[in-house]
């Protein structure tokens, strides 16, 4: 069943068409990879999804409701969990206290005068960190933790709204190759045992091949090929666009 359908989605800054009229579904349970050189598109895209910047012209809709142009906390709201290129945490809290914070919002409980936010949620949060392989670093402050811990991080926070879409840039970003494949495992757990419909980027192709049901090649702004793993490496235009002689 088609959870997400993009329609002719464009966007452009200063004149510079970033986004060039992509269309593309993503299935309840799917894991589809969006790849490309850099500048191609892909994060201008994610960004759109998830209502940072709205799109020129075009629509996106989630379970037959139509979100272009919605804010980006009504969209999580809705069921879309977002981790960025660059982790985005508070680095002053302790890992446990970055995932409480997003099940304070979750929960709409920001506004709780009477009991200290550090008594909440604590073992949902620890759950969370469980899932991700954080649970030992819990206490320990994000302003120390390696980049690959923090990327983890930022996925126990994108998921801590139970998304019906999780949008992913480039998740295994300064990881070893067991921890990536440990992280791609879990997108992978969310999409076949939740439900849950996954769209990332990653750079790391041989990753991307053995993970993705499908994947979307973009390319100056535009979808040149879609398809299954065999196919994309089969495609000259992708080769010639990205892939090379890989």
């Amino acid at each position: 069943m088609t959870l997400l359908s993009v329609q002719y989605l464009t966007k452009a800054f200063g004149g510079n068409e970033v986004v060039r009229g992509i269309s593309f579904d993503v299935a309840a349970g799917e894991v589809v990879a969006l790849i490309g050189p850099n500048g191609a598109g892909k994060t201008t895209c994610f960004n759109m999804l998830n209502g940072q910047i709205r799109p020129d012209s075009g629509m996106i809709t989630l379970g037959g409701e139509t979100i272009t142009g919605w804010a980006p906390d009504r969209i999580w709201r809705f069921g879309v969990g977002r981790g960025f290129q660059i982790a985005a945490t508070f680095g002053s809290m302790t890992v446990r206290d970055n995932v409480r914070t997003a099940l304070l919002s979750r929960h709409r409980a920001v506004w709780r005068f009477f009991r200290p936010a550090s008594d909440m949620f604590t073992a949902e949060a620890e759950a969370l960190l469980d899932r991700v392989g954080l649970r030992g670093l819990a206490e320990q402050g994000c302003g120390t933790l390696a980049y690959g811990d923090l990327k983890r991080l930022e996925l126990a926070l994108a998921i801590s709204n139970k998304p019906r879409l999780l949008l992913v840039d480039e998740p295994t970003a300064g990881m070893t190759p067991p921890d990536r494949r440990a992280v791609m495992d879990l997108l992978l757990g969310l999409a076949r045992e939740g439900g849950c419909a996954v769209l990332f980027t990653e750079h790391d192709t041989d990753m991307v091949f053995r993970s993705a049901d499908r994947i979307l090649v973009m390319d100056k702004g535009e979808l040149i090929a879609e398809g299954d793993a065999a196919s994309i490496r089969a495609n000259s235009r992708v080769r010639t666009a990205y892939l090379g002689d890989e």
